[in-house]
């Protein structure tokens, strides 16, 4: 397979920030319910603390390794659509090659 071009790495590029952006609002907005179940008296300050707490040691720390660690934007791409955040339709036709390996990796 050849290299990919400079166009085909800013797609996936893009492809990857608009992921994260996705995934990252997902997991935002379920902090939201939990501040307001906070605020609703539903949920004590500890537990929203916990929660906080989980938040930053595992999601956020997994989105961070996922999306800004990662160099190669292939493989944040391909996550994201193992992990229907994004549709193979959303990938231009001439990368989705670059993305065959990795895609089927994550599914095995």
């Amino acid at each position: 397979m050849s290299e990919m071009t400079a166009t085909q790495k800013q797609h996936l590029r893009e492809l990857a920030d608009r992921a994260h952006a996705k995934q990252l609002t997902l997991e935002l907005t379920k902090l939201y319910d939990k501040f307001r179940k906070w605020k609703d008296n539903e949920i004590t300050p500890w537990d929203l603390n916990e929660i906080l707490r989980q938040y930053h040691n595992d999601t956020a720390n997994e989105l961070y390794q996922t999306y800004i660690l990662v160099s190669d934007p292939r493989e944040a791409v391909a996550k994201a659509i193992v992990n229907n955040i994004l549709n193979i339709a959303d990938v231009n036709e001439d990368c989705r090659p670059f993305l065959e390996g990795i895609i089927a990796f994550y599914r095995e």
